[in-house]
C-alpha cells in the first residue's frame, strides 16, 4: 500500500556547471525564511553531486500543466551525466542558474551549503539562498497531481 501522508509541491533544481546542464525534480523543498529554502535531493542524483556551495542554481515551482516537465526531469533512468534532461523544455538561465520559463515561480539562487543527515551521509540537504526571483499565474503543481490513485 502506498499511501503519501505528506503532498509536496514539485520544484526543479538546475544549473549549468563546468559546461554540463544539470537538472532535477528535488524530493521535498521548504521556504524557511523569506531569502532561505531547503531542499532535499537524492543520492543517486547527478545534480546533487554536482552542487557546492557557492554555485548559482535555479529554482523552479513547477505549476499544473507542467507534468511532462516533472516527469521528464525525475526520469530515475535519465541521469544527468549521461544527458541533457533540460533538452527540449522551455527554459532559460541567468549566470549558470537555469529557470523553467513559466513555472509557478522562478528563483535564481546562491548555494550556502551542502549538509548531509548525519545517519545516510549520501543524502542531501541544500541550503539555499535566493536571490532573485518572480511568481508567475498559475496553481502549484503537486506530487498527488502525477499519481493515480
Amino acid at each position: 500500500m502506498n499511501i503519501r501522508v505528506i503532498d509536496h509541491n514539485v520544484n526543479v533544481i538546475a544549473m549549468e556547471k563546468n559546461g554540463k546542464n544539470y537538472g532535477m525534480c528535488c524530493a521535498w523543498a521548504m521556504q524557511v525564511a523569506d531569502d532561505k529554502l531547503m531542499c532535499a535531493l537524492g543520492p543517486q542524483s547527478d545534480t546533487g553531486k554536482a552542487l557546492e556551495a557557492g554555485d548559482l542554481v535555479g529554482f523552479s515551482n513547477l505549476k499544473k500543466g507542467q507534468e511532462d516537465i516533472a516527469f521528464k526531469l525525475g526520469d530515475m533512468n535519465r541521469h544527468s551525466a549521461e544527458a541533457d534532461k533540460l533538452a527540449g523544455i522551455a527554459c532559460h538561465t541567468e549566470e549558470g542558474a537555469i529557470l523553467i520559463d513559466g513555472a509557478r515561480a522562478e528563483a535564481k539562487c546562491k548555494v550556502i551549503e551542502v549538509l548531509h543527515l548525519q545517519q545516510n551521509e549520501k543524502e542531501n540537504i541544500v541550503y539555499l539562498q535566493i536571490l532573485d526571483g518572480k511568481k508567475n499565474e498559475g496553481e502549484a503543481l503537486r506530487m498527488s497531481d502525477l499519481t493515480k490513485s
